[in-house]
């Protein structure tokens, strides 16, 4: 189960930024394109999100029912960290079979600022703990998001509120369409492709 903890500090695409790209001089429609801007982002941002990315800087938990097993040739399971592009794992919390909490420090996280998803394994020579047999008792705080938004992306979310602000009426033509096909086409290479399966 993915959480939210904290979500990105700014918008990855400003007001003036849709404003410009809507060639809009007034400030008579500004909180009507702030919503577009949040619509457009909430459609594609996050673990809900089509891109299945981070877009902006957050902080999210990660919970799982149990630590994965080793494979058939004894190697410890690797931990998938479902969001990308991962900044960084920063806690690693379980509950013991004991049922005491404890915190893992030696972990090893792979994957830092790759456009693909990261992971973590235990520290060498090292296998994860036994837990309890309840839901959610291994807990990963990391970060996620992008230094640099790409090009493309921001490129979609513009397209996605250009349409929206000149269509302001639900427009039907009989198809069901996710997104708009150009930011459809200007998203597609950005897809977390293991997210969406």
């Amino acid at each position: 189960m993915l959480k939210l903890v904290t979500p990105a500090a700014a918008p990855v695409v400003s007001l003036a930024d849709a404003k410009r790209h809507l060639r809009v001089l007034h400030d008579d429609d500004d909180g009507y394109i702030e919503a577009l801007v949040e619509t457009a982002i909430g459609l594609i941002d996050g673990a809900d999100g089509w891109l299945g990315r981070a877009l902006g800087e957050q902080t999210w938990e990660y919970s799982l029912d149990r630590f994965p097993c080793s494979d058939v040739y004894g190697r410890t399971g690797r931990i998938n960290i479902p969001l990308a592009p991962l900044i960084s794992v920063d806690t690693v919390e379980y509950t013991g079979s004991d049922g005491v909490d404890a915190v893992i420090t030696g972990f090893r996280p792979f994957g830092i600022g790759s456009t693909q998803p990261g992971y973590i394994l235990p520290a060498i020579g090292n296998s994860w703990p036994s837990t309890i047999c309840e839901p959610e008792v291994v807990r990963i705080a990391f970060k996620a998001g992008y230094e640099d938004l790409p090009v493309g992306i921001k490129h979609a979310i513009l397209l996605m509120i250009g349409h929206w602000y000149e269509n302001r009426e639900d427009i039907s033509d009989g198809k069901l369409v996710e997104l708009p096909l150009a930011s459809k086409a200007l998203l597609m290479p950005h897809r977390n492709w293991r997210h969406a399966l």
